[in-house]
């Protein structure tokens, strides 16, 4: 049982070697990815409203920044580094190992470079380049208005479905059920410790709960516990560049509110613009034309050749934010025993989600992680107000 070390002496095949019965809420990258962590040695059902991978994860980017994402964390960032470099060739799924470059105005040189010396000198593999090396680099980025980039090593993308499937398949095989298309209503509790699932469905019963349905965990346990957990829109367009742009870094203008990544079909996908939203449900998929008309303005200041470059796709979608752009994964004291969260992956869901597997696994089978599940706590935060001034982030 969660917060005990505990394992129990559920079986799924009469295995003493399986313990207690999971049921995980959300069929997402993070659901699918505890799903097969746990698998091997407990008895998991994961309940999703909707498809797999049908919210916000089959809407992301697929960037994968962990380093710069949690340069003061490095097993952080090594474990999920290591993870998609391992998992690559698994099932249809792809990682393509490509650095990043974030492009730095002049006014903001100093600040970067000092930023890059501090994390270099902790050991991140991360430099500044000026303006003639990133030009000479990455001969497609028209560096004369920027003093240079900072630029680290170790970055990649995946596509989100792509993953999220193998993940389920390899969940499946190690014995793990999904169950699509029900909703969950509630977590159920008595006596201070979770029974289970309330489904369109009837009941499921479960031993621990894994709450990862994005940000409508915080809607589902807004009567069990208080998560400060803000629902944001963000906006996507993929771009046909016209003459292709295959050597293409990761990149990031932070100064303009968006990033971009090239595919492997030539096109370059770009999002930002994020907002937090009051009426998630009601939020359009749709790109705003506002969105479109930034893009197709940014791409010739930002690339060279892209005058004729034009939209072939545009979407959006929810995810839910924390006060400090961190998940949630923990197991809170206050919460009913055998409830574990996660959540509030701030747009970092995909890339997070092999680190995230593995918080939950030393929550619920009393292992430890290799890296300090403190980070993650939601006792990190004084307030658990969802009413937080939202600020989106760009890496």
């Amino acid at each position: 049982m969660v917060r005990q070390g505990a394992t129990g002496h559920g079986s799924r095949r009469g295995d003493p070697a399986v313990s207690d019965r999971v049921a995980v809420v959300g069929a997402g990258v993070v659901g699918c990815a505890v799903a097969r962590e746990l698998a091997p040695d407990h008895e998991v059902i994961v309940v999703e409203r909707d498809r797999v991978a049908g919210g916000a994860t089959g809407l992301a980017a697929g960037l994968v920044t962990m380093t710069a994402s949690y340069s003061d964390l490095p097993a952080v960032a090594d474990l999920a580094n290591g993870f998609f470099r391992a998992y690559d060739g698994t099932g249809g799924f792809r990682y393509t190992e490509r650095g990043s470059a974030e492009l730095v105005p002049p006014d903001r040189a100093g600040e970067a470079r000092r930023r890059v010396e501090r994390l270099a000198g902790k050991g991140v593999a991360v430099s500044f380049v000026g303006r003639e090396t990133l030009a000479g680099r990455y001969p497609r980025i028209d560096a004369t208005g920027v003093a240079g980039a900072v630029t680290f090593e170790e970055a990649g993308w995946v596509d989100p479905h792509a993953l999220t499937t193998a993940l389920r398949d390899d969940a499946v095989e190690r014995g793990a059920g999904f169950r699509t298309g029900s909703v969950v209503s509630s977590v159920r509790v008595e006596d201070g410790a979770v029974t289970g699932l309330g489904t369109d469905a009837g009941p499921v019963g479960a031993d621990t709960v894994v709450a990862a349905a994005g940000w409508r965990t915080a809607d589902l346990l807004a009567d069990t516990l208080s998560l400060p957990v803000r629902p944001y829109r963000t906006q996507c367009v993929v771009v046909d560049p016209a003459e292709g742009a295959p050597d293409l870094p990761i990149g990031f203008r932070p100064d303009e509110g968006v990033y971009w990544r090239p595919d492997h079909d030539g096109t370059v996908l770009v999002g930002g613009w994020a907002s937090a939203v009051e009426d998630p449900e009601c939020a359009s998929g749709d790109a705003d034309a506002a969105f479109r008309r930034h893009v197709a303005g940014l791409l010739p200041e930002t690339f060279e050749r892209m005058d004729d470059a034009t939209v072939l796709d545009d979407w959006a979608g929810v995810d839910g934010a924390t006060p400090d752009g961190r998940p949630v994964v923990d197991a809170p004291r206050e919460a009913p025993e055998g409830l574990v969260v996660a959540t509030g992956f701030h747009g970092r869901g995909v890339m997070t989600a092999p680190v995230a597997a593995r918080a939950v696994r030393s929550l619920v089978a009393g292992e430890d992680a290799p890296f300090p599940l403190s980070t993650f706590a939601l006792d990190r935060f004084e307030s658990r107000s969802r009413e937080f001034e939202f600020v989106s982030i760009g890496s």
